[in-house]
């Protein structure tokens, strides 16, 4: 039986959250109907995870975010090291020390209206924060299950951004299916899921879409490729072919949520020997470890 999840789905609701420099309960904190995140999507998020209240690799979500945020020149009011200490002192106060915080900072409040205005206007940065668990050692033991399917999403996905329906409407379709994620192609080349980095071992070698701006530079993709390059992993980050996956002796995943996931059937067909394989397993092991002395574990 292969592991089944329900991904996204909170263990316990948040008490508090983070609005403007303002710890509050959660059904205070408020916006604007015309803020422009709301109306436009207009707005960059990121998640940090933390283990034993400590944040993971939170310098590297914080960079990736501000290079968000200056691409589309959106200026947070606030400092990447004021950011994670918000983070921190939010999770404390929510009384959990294994949390997802979920950022999101929206351009802010105006009449609706297409064209960013010239006049700077008060950007909104929100909080948020929920317990977090581990997977279960079933589910690595097992693996998950993906589909396919046409990636449908904006342009630029190496920005973080919150206009998530297409992410949204095509994870929906797979875990109604029973599935862990989807695995996205645009013209017969594999980008990522909809909600994690892709990854297939190919004649031996490990290979993963390179940042071209058509994926996100994902944390824990950094990570595991940081375990794979120190192992003496052979390792490409070249465009897979949707047509190569079939002679794929391992797939699998990386993200916040699930660290470094196998994949053993794609579109019900076993991937390798239809088990979680020794790569996927190593490099779990591997960025466990260093999660461990981050964190101080």
């Amino acid at each position: 039986m292969l592991g089944k999840l329900s991904p996204g789905v909170p263990t316990a609701m948040p008490a508090i959250a983070y609005l403007n420099g303002r710890f509050l309960p959660i059904e205070e904190a408020t916006v604007n109907i015309e803020d422009r995140g709301f109306q436009f999507g207009d707005s960059l998020y990121e998640v940090i995870r933390l283990y034993g209240g400590k944040p993971y690799r939170a310098p590297q979500h914080l960079a990736r975010l501000y290079r968000g945020l200056k691409m589309i020149d959106l200026d947070p009011g606030l400092s990447p090291g004021e950011l994670e200490g918000a983070v921190v002192e939010l999770a404390r106060r929510a009384a959990v020390s294994d949390a997802f915080v979920y950022i999101q900072i929206t351009r802010g409040v105006m009449p609706r209206n297409h064209p960013i205005p010239q006049q700077r206007i008060q950007p909104n940065v929100i909080l948020t924060c929920r317990p977090a668990e581990r997977y279960p050692l079933e589910v690595r033991k097992n693996g998950v299950t993906a589909i396919t399917h046409p990636d449908i999403r904006w342009q630029w996905c190496s920005i973080k951004a919150t206009t998530l329906l297409a992410n949204v409407l095509v994870r929906t379709k797979a875990v109604n299916g029973g599935h862990y994620d989807a695995i996205l192609h645009e013209d017969g080349v594999i980008t990522e899921g909809t909600v994690c980095n892709a990854f297939a071992v190919i004649d031996g070698v490990i290979r993963t879409h390179p940042l071209d701006g058509r994926i996100l530079e994902g944390v824990s993709r950094g990570a595991a490729l940081e375990v794979a390059r120190a192992a003496g992993m052979a390792v490409e980050e070249r465009a897979i072919g949707l047509d190569e996956l079939a002679r794929a002796s391992e797939v699998f995943f990386t993200d916040t949520g699930c660290e470094v996931i196998s994949v053993v059937q794609v579109d019900g067909r076993p991937v390798g020997d239809g088990k979680p394989g020794p790569v996927a397993t190593a490099l779990w092991n591997g960025v466990n470890e260093i999660i461990e002395k981050e964190c101080g574990l």
